[in-house]
């Protein structure tokens, strides 16, 4: 576990790196843009790609790090990674050639074509992944995330002070960089041809179809209210969501930097070693998930008032949304035996229930245009979506769950993000609950250092 941990360690600064990019680039993407509406079509096309990636992967990357294990399993998982490199490829250029055909006379054409190119790209980095989680090599795994996106979103701004303030130039650079992403991928874990090891392909499509529902619908509870309020809200209320929702992206993508530690961990385990392994697992998920919401939401007001200029209406929502983590680390790491026992039916059948469940529930905030309750929605879904994840998979851990610490952490996150609630939306406010969070964020880790060191000085006497 000590090696776990020092995996935890690397892959959330790859993530702090990674959302701190996005951080960096965005307030200057809005301020380049021509337009509010060159934004949202900036805005949805990104979110295509990341719901399309992980769509069109349908659960591959997680069937190559459990085939990593398995008797012969190294030759298996490059065989799955070789066919989920071309798989993508063809799909992201199908997709592509289809949409430019049906919609070549309609705004964002380009835009969006681009998108589906760079979806169909972005596979192969997801396949190089899985390989890099199975091998232990977080350094390697870390530099393919940031290429394909502090690097990518870099190159779309440049691309813009350089040729010209449109989305379309944005997704060309964009591309551009996910594109040499792919290629680096190809040389740091190589792929081998599709059906090199007989049936490997077949077992993976096996663990991972029935995935595909899940997946999409996975997707569409991190990223669908955008979608949600392009359809039925006021014109550029999506855009507005958009602009905080770096809060509800950034939590997912802190807490999937760390379950890339735990998915091998808990995947590895032998039957006997698997309660102890998850319940020391869902400690640390526990408290990671409350440190998430501690500082992003803590951080909430000072980051709005940086990505957008004159809206403080939006603090609120950006400070309720990393509540999101309280669910989404409860189902990482229930979906993680799922995927381990290979009974990833059941996937197919609960998120897809807890997205329609959320859908309803979404439906008449996103009418009305609020975001607050949206968000709120959005946290109360995931819960939920964890919850089940939960009942479901309890049994096959046995003992591994230590529910009283989630619990005191779930009260924590939601009592913390209630009194942030009622402080000052001004910036003053703002930067001093920031300077107070950052404060006792260093007597924790001191705390936390100094606690450590005594442990490991007893346990070597």
């Amino acid at each position: 576990m000590e090696r776990t941990g020092r995996n935890s360690v690397l892959y959330l600064a790859g993530a702090l790196m990674q959302g701190l990019g996005i951080f960096l680039v965005q307030p200057f993407a809005l301020r380049v843009l021509n337009s509010d509406a060159e934004w949202q079509e900036l805005f949805l096309a990104v979110s295509v790609i990341q719901v399309g990636v992980v769509l069109g992967a349908a659960g591959l990357p997680l069937a190559i790090t459990k085939t990593w294990f398995d008797h012969n399993g190294a030759a298996k998982a490059r065989s799955i990674s070789g066919f989920l490199s071309v798989f993508g490829a063809v799909v992201g250029i199908l997709a592509a050639a289809v949409y430019w055909w049906l919609a070549r006379d309609s705004e964002g054409t380009f835009s969006f074509t681009i998108a589906l190119l760079t979806m169909g790209l972005l596979a192969t980095v997801l396949a190089a992944q899985a390989l890099l989680r199975a091998q232990g090599r977080p350094v390697a795994f870390v530099m393919l995330s940031l290429g394909s996106s502090v690097a990518a979103y870099g190159v779309g701004l440049i691309a813009m002070l350089l040729v010209g303030a449109t989305a379309s130039v944005f997704m060309v650079g964009f591309g551009a960089a996910v594109c040499l992403t792919a290629l680096a991928a190809l040389f740091v874990a190589p792929p081998s041809q599709p059906f090199a090891v007989p049936g490997a392909a077949k077992e993976a499509l096996l663990i991972g179809l029935p995935v595909l529902p899940h997946t999409g619908s996975m997707m569409l509870l991190t990223q669908g209210a955008a979608f949600l309020l392009a359809a039925v809200a006021a014109e550029g209320v999506s855009g507005d969501y958009g602009k905080v929702q770096i809060f509800v992206l950034g939590t997912v993508t802190l807490l999937g930097a760390l379950n890339n530690a735990w998915v091998p961990a808990i995947m590895s385990a032998k039957p006997d070693e698997r309660p102890e392994r998850m319940r020391s697992v869902m400690k640390t998920a526990s408290f990671a998930g409350l440190a998430i919401v501690v500082v992003a939401s803590g951080g909430a007001n000072v980051v709005t008032h940086v990505m957008a200029v004159g809206r403080e209406d939006l603090i609120p929502v950006a400070q309720i949304m990393p509540l999101i983590a309280l669910g989404y680390l409860l189902y990482l790491n229930a979906s993680s035996l799922l995927f381990a026992d290979k009974v990833t039916w059941i996937l197919a059948v609960v998120t897809p229930s807890v997205l329609v469940i959320s859908a309803l529930a979404a439906l008449w905030p996103a009418s009305n245009g609020n975001l607050v309750l949206m968000a709120a929605t959005s946290a109360v879904s995931f819960f939920l979506l964890g919850g089940v994840y939960f009942l479901v998979a309890r049994r096959r851990a046995p003992g591994g769950w230590p529910m009283r610490t989630y619990a005191l952490c779930c009260l924590a996150a939601v009592g913390y993000v209630v009194v942030l609630l009622m402080v000052p939306r001004d910036i003053v406010s703002g930067i001093i609950t920031a300077g107070v969070l950052a404060v006792a964020s260093v007597c924790g880790l001191a705390l936390w250092h100094r606690r450590r060191a005594k442990r490991t000085g007893k346990a070597s006497q």
